[in-house]
């Protein structure tokens, strides 16, 4: 492959990115997880689940960010289950879950709490939402708080109403995603999304190989109508025209009634130098008991810049949360 070094890949110098994926990653991508579906309006919803050292240990569920997948989390979660049980998930119409006639952020949510269920822990799990998984994460929280032990939000961000910009309000319509005539041809095409340059470029190389998927002329399954055949990307672009975000977020994160902490990328490009300051104290202002951690050295894409500042900043706030009593049942 397979990527091709554009868009803000190009922004690193060649020398320093990072080409050879090192030994950590290759073995933790060999720890496989047990593939689920679960039936869910009218399609099915897929999640990965890894194996901690028992059943009774601690759960966390992994939720990646828009047009994402589970597969974000393949390098991550082996790093995790020598303490927890883990399981990653497909939003609806996003990795391996089929696709829906419809999407809200509420049918959203209601999709994490489906899995969730499924999943069959033994004990209420934290959930670790990124970036628009944020989203979904504070609304799972909200409709079924009764069913989480705790929270984290990573690099997203609960603005004022006054600052409010409802995300997809300029897509009116869904077109069709771009059909690519070979595999490497997509992959070479791949891009972050907010973009950013990594230089873990190992890492982007294989989220990217995981991001697209064959398709036929007609039919796909529960995966939409297609006119060419060849490769093109998993997410729905239906999901996009009319979802709304919603300028009651700050409420709804005042009153989130389950322990909860936020991270961000101490350099995430997604917000500037003031409007960082201004949504970090908007969120203090909300919640000033949710702590806040930076990763250093990390921009949005969190666990691509440093998995294991990560992974680091996930254990040491699991077992905050367990200190104090957010996993007993």
């Amino acid at each position: 492959m397979k990527t091709d070094n554009g868009g803000q890949q190009g922004l690193i110098p060649a020398h320093e990115l990072i080409l050879q994926a090192p030994t950590w990653f290759e073995k933790a991508i060999e720890n496989k997880p047990t593939d689920h579906f679960v039936a869910f309006r009218g399609s099915e919803i897929h999640y990965s689940a890894w194996q901690g050292p028992s059943a009774e240990a601690a759960n966390i569920v992994l939720l990646h960010g828009d047009g994402a997948h589970a597969h974000w989390f393949d390098f991550i979660a082996p790093l995790l289950t020598p303490y927890y049980n883990v399981i990653a998930l497909d939003m609806p119409g996003m990795g391996e879950s089929g696709w829906l006639q419809s999407y809200s952020r509420d049918i959203m949510a209601e999709a994490m709490i489906t899995m969730i269920r499924d999943a069959g822990f033994t004990s209420k799990p934290a959930f670790i939402a990124h970036s628009f998984g944020g989203l979904v994460g504070l609304l799972t929280a909200h409709h079924y708080g009764d069913e989480l032990a705790a929270l984290m939000i990573c690099d997203f961000h609960v603005k004022s109403p006054e600052t409010h910009h409802e995300w997809y309000a300029d897509i009116k319509q869904a077109r069709p995603t771009r059909v690519y005539a070979s595999r490497d041809e997509a992959e070479a095409r791949f891009r972050l999304a907010p973009e950013q340059p990594c230089e873990n470029h190992f890492i982007v190389e294989y989220i990217g190989a995981h991001s697209i998927r064959q398709i036929e002329v007609g039919e796909n399954g529960r995966r939409g109508h297609s006119d060419e055949a060849g490769w093109t990307w998993k997410f729905d672009p239906s999901i996009y025209p009319g979802f709304v975000v919603g300028t009651d977020l700050p409420e709804i994160y005042r009153t989130i009634d389950i322990p909860m902490t936020a991270m961000f990328g101490a350099d995430s490009h997604n917000f500037d130098a003031v409007t960082r300051t201004d949504v970090i104290a908007h969120m203090r202002s909300l919640r000033p008991d949710v702590p806040h951690y930076d990763v250093a050295g990390a921009r949005h894409h969190i666990m691509l810049d440093r998995p294991h500042g990560f992974v680091a900043s996930v254990i040491t706030q699991m077992e905050n949360w367990r200190a104090g009593g957010a996993f007993d049942q």
